[in-house]
């Protein structure tokens, strides 16, 4: 069968096709998250790939803009192949080849992708170029089928106690969208943790989504801490977090995942997702370790806790579309980096 490539605009055929994972979170490729990222003025496309009258992947596209008027494609967590075809490599390489075609024409230099199922077999015949993954790449995931109870029980005793001592503080609770609370946190904890912000307006953005949620805990009604959550599919995940180091002692944050997680049960979703740890190995006894200097090394620290399995996806990739101008961009970067020019 020959691949077919189709514009879509359908919101429900789209999202019923990308529900269809548990262990693998999509949401970067849902049709609200693409609206999220058109509201803040980028060029977005859905693409549908069928093998006769069979829908067998989707990728949402996103143009971004580069120096002399040129453009390259961005795929968050795609494209997404369905489930029956993710060992076949043959009809992945068949996928990624009608995308880059489609992208030719439209004038991309490059694709930076970031695939839902395991490339090493075929990264030499794609022609796949290793970069640094853009989405993170390790995750942990809850699965919710089990009881509060059993839940609690598989966490860290630490965990598990600074989850009881936050509900015996003096602490509200409260699920309301507030973007001035939320920015003012974000820049707070990412000053202290000196991690690099969207601009504000991808965060209000985001707010705005009806994928999204958000919750903030109050101490004296004082905003301390915040965590802004996105259901879609079959999981619910905790995409930001932030609060103040001055309360740290009211072990907020750990009320901010409790509240996310039994949040998830109710409304019925499979899987919790924590989005984004540093990459888990085991030692010779067999405990977990991980890098010390990753920049998710503190949050894996935290997220740990909580119990959950890691998840693991190949991460982000570039696939050249145009070579004399990718070999020109990429010596213009070297250039840059000798001379210490930034953008």
């Amino acid at each position: 069968m020959t691949l077919e490539i189709r514009k879509n605009t359908n919101k429900e055929e789209w999202d019923d096709f990308l529900s269809q994972f548990s262990d693998f979170n999509p949401f970067p490729q849902s049709f609200a998250w693409g609206d999220v990222l058109i509201t803040e003025g980028k060029e977005v496309e859905k693409l549908t790939i069928f093998d006769g009258g069979e829908q067998i992947a989707a990728v949402l596209i996103v143009y971004e803009k580069l120096p002399f008027g040129w453009k390259y494609a961005f795929s968050p967590k795609g494209p997404v192949i369905g489930i029956k075809y993710q060992e076949s490599s043959i009809k992945y390489g068949e996928v990624v080849s009608i995308i880059s075609e489609y992208l030719k024409d439209k004038g991309c230099v490059f694709w930076r992708l970031e695939p839902n199922v395991n490339l090493q077999s075929e990264i030499k015949n794609l022609k796949l170029a290793k970069v640094k993954d853009i989405n993170p790449s390790n995750t942990l995931l809850l699965d919710l089928n089990k009881n509060y109870e059993e839940l609690l029980f598989a966490m860290h005793p630490k965990t598990r106690y600074n989850i009881g001592l936050s509900k015996k503080k003096d602490l509200r609770i409260e699920e309301r969208k507030d973007l001035e609370i939320f920015w003012d946190l974000m820049q707070k904890t990412g000053e202290r943790d000196a991690f690099r912000l969207h601009h504000k307006k991808h965060y209000e953005e985001v707010l705005n989504s009806d994928l999204t949620s958000q919750v903030i805990v109050y101490f004296e009604n004082k905003p301390i801490a915040t965590g802004v959550f996105i259901g879609f599919g079959q999981t619910f995940t905790y995409l930001y977090g932030a609060s103040d180091y001055e309360y740290r002692q009211a072990m907020a944050p750990y009320l901010i995942q409790d509240f996310g997680i039994n949040k998830a049960k109710n409304k019925g979703f499979k899987k919790y997702d924590f989005f984004g740890i540093a990459p888990l190995n085991k030692d010779e006894t067999g405990e977990v370790i991980y890098d010390e200097k990753h920049q998710y090394a503190g949050v894996t620290r935290f997220k740990l806790g909580f119990g959950g399995g890691c998840i693991a996806f190949p991460g982000t990739y570039e696939i050249v579309i145009n070579k004399v101008s990718y070999l020109f961009l990429s010596l213009m970067k070297k250039i840059r980096k000798i001379l210490n020019i930034k953008y």
